[in-house]
């Protein structure tokens, strides 16, 4: 009888035991899964107005080089070619005029302004020249 006993302790041990390494499983499972989740969101591809916005940003910093008001950071030299500049506007102006319905009110009004800016500086530096 206590032979059953004993055994009856030790099954129910070792069913406690599996279930606990179960359970353990299991939890590692979801959180190699949320991992999967997270590593996803920063892999994700941007939307395509995103990335417009973003070559706008960088080309209109070289329309500005180009203009001579700001400075080359590789050269630390002031450079400037109106030619080079007119085409990085108008470059700006057609990437707008493509995302433009799908930006939001906010990018919208920034990218306005920045080429009614860009605009006014090319005129004022060609007339100087």
């Amino acid at each position: 009888m206590k032979e059953k006993k004993d055994q009856t302790k030790n099954n129910k041990t070792e069913k406690d035991e599996e279930i606990k390494e179960k359970k353990a499983q299991k939890e590692e499972k979801e959180e190699v899964k949320e991992e999967e989740k997270k590593k996803e969101e920063h892999l994700k591809e941007p939307d395509l107005p995103v990335l417009f916005v973003w070559f706008i940003s960088m080309l209109s910093g070289k329309a500005w080089e180009y203009l001579g008001l700001i400075m080359n950071p590789d050269t630390k030299e002031i450079n400037k070619d109106l030619k080079k500049a007119k085409i990085a506007i108008d470059t700006v102006a057609f990437l707008y005029d493509q995302i433009k319905d799908d930006l939001n009110t906010e990018d919208f009004k920034r990218i306005e302004n920045l080429l009614a800016n860009l605009r006014m500086n090319y005129v004022e530096k060609l007339k100087e020249s």
